[in-house]
């Protein structure tokens, strides 16, 4: 059965929508290694909100201890549009690394919706 996260930005502040998992007390019985919790989402949803129609410009990236790798950067999602992301775009390693958005450009107005399938 499917799970959900939603988050509702409406600041330049950097938004981490999916932590670093931690190891799950589960053992895989082929390999004998800890399983992770949840893993990489199916799909994420991000909707502009903008109440004036805006364009709006963000950043979706993992980050590690040690590297940040862009998914998407400056990408521009015009006023009251959908943008759909889906494995195997999203597909990452959720114990070395955090999934993180940030909305670059904002006015009053501005306002996206995120919603993350797992």
């Amino acid at each position: 059965m499917a799970s959900f996260s939603y988050f509702n930005v409406a600041n330049t502040a950097v938004t981490t929508i999916a932590a670093k998992q931690v190891l799950d007390v589960g053992v895989d019985t082929v390999t004998g290694s800890a399983l992770p919790l949840v893993g990489s989402p199916r799909s994420i949803v991000f909707c502009n909100r903008d109440a004036d129609g805006s364009a709006c410009t963000i950043d979706l990236y993992i980050d590690g201890t040690s590297s940040t790798i862009y998914i998407l950067h400056d990408v521009v999602i015009p006023g009251g549009s959908t943008l759909v992301l889906e494995r195997p775009e999203i597909n990452y390693d959720t114990i070395v690394y955090a999934l993180k958005f940030e909305l670059k450009s904002v006015s009053a107005t501005q306002l996206v919706d995120i919603k993350l399938e797992y």
